[in-house]
């Protein structure tokens, strides 16, 4: 077996919007993770903040986020499970088991080089490494070693000069070890396993074995939600677009990653932000086709908020939406109508997200003989039974006057701006002693500009117009 382990050397950080000035992650009055600002004025994870904020007046403070940490790991594992189903979740990362010559981007080195491309495209901070053994691989990778081994390599005598301190002892244990001279894996390993046993438990030698490979090693796989779930917090509550934007983009190149690896598409979304006074604002996007292009779902999102004046300014956003597998297939034969379909798709999703969802409606026919209920109008994307609009007769005009104008008659005839021409009818429609009384003849007509219109002669010989054509 090989496995793969990914190390996330700034966890805590990785759950807030970055910030261009000093921030850190506190949790029980101590640093847990700085930014690049913080490190250039000597901040370290693990100084109190009495001391560090005497040494960086201008340090921005949040308390660890825990639970977004976890939805990191989640989205980091459903990132993981499109290379295996067979994903471990660690506390500050996940361990990918694959067989020896299986992988689905080619050799080991070639995986390890596409799994480290994906993790920068989102933007991790991470530490990566391969090896014959999880206990091993994990270690390589809290190493910061980049290591890409096989069971071709002679990985065993590799791990003999490596120091103990990124091994998961406790401190006691390397504080012992330390004393007495212990430093580095090949120290212990050359110890009697009965000696370490009685000095310091069946624990360290369970360790040992798991890290050389000489038991199996029992893992619980992780299982794969149907949904993508990303929370932002932000260190300093946001309140203008352009601040909102960059961490939604950053949620988006998240989750288009976690699509490409499982080979799913997005048909809807949603989009909560949690405001500094406690409340919430939920946008919903539907989709008209499954997307994965982290563009079109980022101009989606920004046309949707454009011109976006929160009331109270947002400390949390949060993306969710159920991963839809790919329906794609093979390239059809007909490139260019594939193209405008997905161009109308598109503006239409365009549409909604700028003026909302209720503006864009869709328009669909039904049986019923009078013109003014053969038609309706439902929100997009239309759902229901209605036909479409292809299956309106040639006669009868989408334009529908509602209600009917009056026209003016002149001599028996219809005029709208000039005299009336009928040009096509009669066509009778009339209605039985079950509904409303309704006895109409209607023709299509034409002015003297050329301009067509469907009217209609009621029973009293009065004209109404009814409808234009385009």
């Amino acid at each position: 077996m090989l496995w793969l382990a990914v190390v996330l050397t700034a966890l805590p950080l990785e759950v807030f919007a970055s910030r261009k000035t000093p921030f850190a992650v506190v949790e029980d009055k101590t640093l847990v993770g700085c930014n690049a600002r913080a490190r250039d004025h000597g901040l370290t994870p693990g100084l109190s903040v009495a001391r560090a904020s005497a040494s960086c007046p201008s340090l921005s403070l949040a308390p660890r986020d825990r639970a977004g940490e976890e939805a990191l790991l989640e989205g980091l594992a459903a990132f993981a499970y499109g290379f295996t189903p067979q994903v471990v979740l660690r506390a500050d990362g996940i361990l990918m088991r694959f067989t020896d010559n299986a992988s689905p981007v080619g050799d080991a080195h070639r995986l390890v080089a596409y799994v480290a491309r994906g993790l920068a495209d989102m933007g991790y901070a991470f530490e990566i490494a391969m090896a014959p053994t999880a206990t091993a691989a994990w270690f390589c990778a809290r190493s910061a070693m980049r290591c890409v081994w096989t069971s071709k390599d002679p990985w065993r005598s590799l791990l003999r000069p490596l120091p103990l301190a990124e091994l998961p002892l406790a401190d006691a244990v390397r504080d012992a070890c330390l004393a007495l001279g212990l430093a580095r894996v090949g120290d212990l390993l050359d110890m009697p396993r009965s000696g370490l046993v009685r000095r310091f438990g069946r624990e360290v030698v369970s360790l040992l074995e798991g890290l050389m490979g000489e038991r199996p090693e029992v893992e619980d796989f992780w299982a794969q939600a149907p949904r993508f779930r990303r929370r932002l917090s932000f260190s300093h509550p946001a309140e203008t677009e352009e601040a909102l934007s960059f961490a939604l983009a950053r949620i988006v190149r998240e989750w288009v990653a976690v699509m490409r690896a499982r080979d799913a598409r997005a048909a809807g979304f949603t989009l909560d932000m949690i405001h500094e006074d406690g409340s919430l604002m939920s946008e919903t996007f539907t989709l008209t086709r499954p997307e994965r292009d982290g563009q079109v779902l980022v101009r989606l999102m920004r046309e949707r908020l454009r011109d976006f004046r929160p009331a109270s300014p947002i400390t949390t956003v949060t993306v969710s939406a159920p991963l839809e597998a790919s329906t794609e297939g093979s390239l059809p034969l007909w490139r260019d109508g594939q193209w405008h379909e997905q161009g109308f798709g598109g503006l239409v999703d365009r549409l909604c997200a700028r003026l909302g969802r209720d503006a864009v409606r869709a328009v669909s026919v039904r049986a019923d003989h009078r013109p003014e209920r053969a038609s309706r109008e439902d929100p997009w994307p239309p759902q229901g039974s209605g036909g479409p609009l292809g299956h309106v007769a040639a006669d009868r005009p989408i334009w529908l006057i509602d209600p009917p104008e009056r026209l003016k008659v002149v001599c028996g005839m219809p005029r709208l701006r000039g005299p009336l021409r009928l040009a096509r009818g009669p066509e009778r429609v009339e209605t039985g002693w079950w509904d409303e009384p309704v006895v109409r003849d209607y023709f299509v007509a034409a002015n003297p500009a050329h301009e067509y219109f469907w009217v209609f002669r009621s029973a009293r010989d009065e004209w109404f117009l009814q409808g234009y054509f385009a």
